[in-house]
């Protein structure tokens, strides 16, 4: 009997300790959307959400990915901005259907990839996003591998982008792949959404300069400038300076938006999927406005001290300081810990330089389940505040003997 109890507690015991945390946001947001998000540009830090794990359709958000992709292949030397694009027949003419698109295209104009970029950003133009797929990878099935890989890469596995416009498969016309149903369509979960966001307005950061516009022109059938106007309502609003971000509308499960403003003075991307367009503004600004009364900065600068070896007896301990500070948001009243400082040479000796990195620390809510990031939580990283001198040679045969004597 006595052994069953033992096992029986030591059962329980490893039931609970290896037990997988759930993280948790700052804020849980109360939205009427099905999904939703605040998330911090410069960290990663979820800071509100509401059922932001479970996929749904993400209609033009798709175009996301095209842009990210173009911008990579810009970075890359393969085109450029103001690189004159001819679309294809098939392209025109889908863009001339009025029933799936509304910037229409013609096989006689010239459109520059900026002028395609800022159409499906600004007027989430299907055949436009179309277009830079094929630029870019030459066939809309190559973009699909492309976008499915990169997805896979920042660790969004088994997304099944099948479409560059967002548009279902019944909507596709000449680009529905024949053997996928009607209702096939790209899914993302809130949080894929954020972190596709995120990388893209991090990683080129100048799209913000196209998304922030009101209306913007692009050429019509005859050569000449024609407004087309934004599709994204925050970018509207009062109570906030939005910067774009994107828009994407489905006709069965409703208004899809992702926002970029800030909160606090820091950057913050928004996310809302699947509400109604007459409430998905309240539902943003409401997310940020949560946030924003039940949160604080808090700012992490400490200095702290290292031992160095082979330096004078007087300078063996070293004063070092993060390379930059780290700032969170936190809920009032909230206590923030720092893990032991790691130096990141165990066999760190003098000479150091100043400014050298020498150590890392990993910063946690005291509740851990709040450490809640898109991707790696921060980590801070320490330098010297001042050069490290070597010892003389008898102090560092001196402390050897030392050592040698205290592992004797």
């Amino acid at each position: 009997m006595k052994f069953w109890w033992h096992f029986l507690g030591g059962f329980l015991i490893a039931f609970f300790l290896f037990q997988p945390m759930t993280q948790a946001a700052v804020v849980e947001a109360d939205l009427t959307a099905k999904a939703g998000m605040v998330v911090d540009v410069k960290t990663g830090q979820v800071l509100a959400s509401h059922d932001d794990r479970k996929r749904f359709p993400i209609a033009s958000l798709s175009k996301l990915m095209v842009i990210y992709l173009t911008e990579q292949a810009v970075q890359n030397g393969k085109i450029k901005h103001d690189q004159v694009v001819h679309v294809s027949k098939e392209v025109a003419d889908f863009s001339q259907d009025s029933q799936v698109a509304n910037i229409p295209m013609t096989v006689n104009q010239g459109y520059t990839v900026e002028q395609l970029e800022s159409a499906a950003l600004i007027a989430s133009a299907n055949g436009a996003a179309i277009a830079l797929a094929d630029l870019v990878f030459g066939s809309q099935n190559n973009y699909y591998q492309a976008a499915n890989q990169l997805l896979a890469s920042w660790g969004i596995y088994n997304a099944q982008i099948t479409s560059a416009s967002g548009l279902s498969q019944g909507d596709m016309g000449p680009f529905k792949s024949d053997h996928l149903d009607d209702t096939v369509e790209n899914k993302l979960s809130a949080r894929e959404i954020a972190l596709v966001s995120l990388r893209l307005a991090q990683d080129y950061p100048r799209i913000l300069k196209i998304t922030a516009q009101q209306s913007a022109d692009f050429p019509d059938k005859a050569g000449q400038p024609s407004k087309m106007e934004t599709t994204n309502p925050l970018v509207k609003s009062t109570n906030f300076k939005f910067q774009g971000l994107k828009t994407g509308l489905t006709p069965n499960d409703g208004f899809n938006v992702v926002g970029y403003t800030w909160l606090k003075g820091r950057p913050v991307i928004t996310v809302i999927l699947n509400a109604d367009k007459e409430t998905v503004v309240n539902d943003t600004e409401k997310m940020l406005k949560q946030v924003d009364t039940q949160t604080d900065l808090k700012q992490l600068n400490p200095t702290q001290q290292i031992h160095v070896k082979n330096a004078p007896a007087k300078a063996s301990v070293v004063t070092v300081k993060p390379q930059k500070p780290l700032t969170v948001f936190a809920p009032k009243d909230e206590l923030l810990t720092q893990q032991t400082l790691k130096v990141t040479d165990e066999h760190l000796a003098a000479p150091v330089a100043k400014g050298q990195v020498v150590a890392a620390q990993q910063v946690e809510f005291k509740d851990a389940k709040l450490d809640d990031y898109l991707q790696n939580r921060p980590i801070l990283q320490y330098q010297t505040k001042r050069r490290g001198a070597v010892a003389n040679p008898l102090q560092i045969m001196w402390d050897q003997l030392k050592e040698i004597v205290r592992h004797w």
